[in-house]
């Protein structure tokens, strides 16, 4: 995590530095946001919509087959999308809990050790009340030392000074646009340290057996300032029980100098529809005060479900290599135990996905 810059950096410069991403992230906003605009709101159950190119007809190809070959890739891409959905539905990322339109509460109960060595213990909340009568397009969000949109146990690998804020807060959250291909809302709340209001963008690109997806998130906190987020995923399911995805991200905030980034491989394997594992390697990298990597991390993220389908118990091994501590071999693990109330089951949707 990046500290605070004690000096004043001049005028000029620090306006330039704090327009840069909020052009960025309103680009890629606007850009997809044009090519879905024409999509209605749809029931995810029913639709595989991704953001495409225009269709033209091959040359030397009857009909038949090239409608038989446009299923194809959309078979493809349609499974690799529903795999990556379930494994984060299951592994609680924010990539699917952000979106998660359904009344909800979860308790969380994590102990580890990290980079610094020392024991913590750290218990989060949270609450999402779906509002039914609003046309669901309502979420009311209590959170208790969580943040609802990004990760949040990268211990001293955070990307933002809010990652491990211990608030109690409250938030209104209002989805405009809801389809496959796309997701807007945006969100305004408080807390017992500042007021926050922001808009959150996610798109969906085709690439065929690959995917594509960009979030970014804009937010205004009255004690910090604006602070953008923003992350792009490229995943692939390359067997009957294994995805891969290569994230990058890079986030700023404006009482900041920097911006502090990450580029993290992971495999998701299935083992069964109640335990999973993911291996990842993350670099962390931060700009100021000079370009360099922060640290660089190996870890395993053993996950199953736990005597209940609503309790669920997580195992994360690490090893990591921090310039802080010169780059020396850094053990650590994370525990977590995981209650959710309104917990709905996936036993349909991983049978139509996993056939091994």
């Amino acid at each position: 995590m990046l500290s605070s810059d004690n000096g004043k950096s001049p005028q000029v410069s620090r306006c330039l530095s704090c327009l840069f991403p909020v052009i960025l992230s309103l680009l890629f906003c606007s850009q997809a946001y044009g090519a879905a605009k024409k999509i209605d709101v749809v029931d995810r159950s029913k639709a595989k919509e991704v953001i495409k190119g225009e269709k033209h007809k091959f040359p030397l190809i009857d009909q038949a087959t090239e409608d038989s070959i446009d299923k194809g890739y959309d078979r493809i891409s349609n499974t690799v999308i529903s795999a990556a959905t379930w494994l984060d539905s299951f592994f609680d990322s924010n990539r699917y809990t952000a979106e998660a339109n359904r009344t909800r509460a979860q308790l969380k109960l994590m102990a580890g050790v990290e980079n610094d060595g020392e024991f913590d213990f750290n218990p989060r909340v949270r609450i999402r009340l779906h509002l039914p009568g609003t046309k669901n397009r309502f979420n009311f969000i209590v959170t208790a030392n969580d943040d609802e949109d990004f990760e949040v146990d990268r211990g001293n690998n955070a990307l933002s000074s809010r990652d491990n804020d211990s608030t109690l807060s409250g938030a209104l959250q209002y989805f405009y646009k809801q389809t496959e291909s796309m997701n807007l809302s945006a969100s305004a709340g408080i807390s017992t340290s500042y007021v926050y209001a922001g808009i959150r963008y996610r798109g969906l690109y085709d690439y065929g057996s690959w995917q594509g997806r960009f979030t970014s998130r804009l937010r205004y906190y009255t004690d910090d300032g604006f602070e953008s987020r923003n992350r792009y995923d490229i995943e692939r399911q390359v067997s009957a029980n294994l995805l891969f995805r290569s994230t990058v991200e890079a986030n700023w905030e404006e009482s900041k100098n920097g911006i502090p980034h990450a580029v993290i491989f992971a495999i998701y394997q299935v083992v069964r529809i109640d335990r999973a594992i993911v291996y990842d390697w993350g670099n962390y990298l931060e700009t100021s005060p000079s370009y360099q990597l922060n640290d660089v991390v190996f870890r395993l993220r053993y996950r199953q479900r736990f005597y209940r389908d609503w309790l669920v118990v997580e195992v994360a091994p690490q090893v990591a290599f921090p310039k802080e501590f010169d780059r020396e071999f850094t053990p650590g693990i994370i525990v977590k135990l995981e209650a959710e109330f309104g917990y709905q089951s996936y036993q349909q949707q991983f049978n139509n996905i996993f056939s091994f």
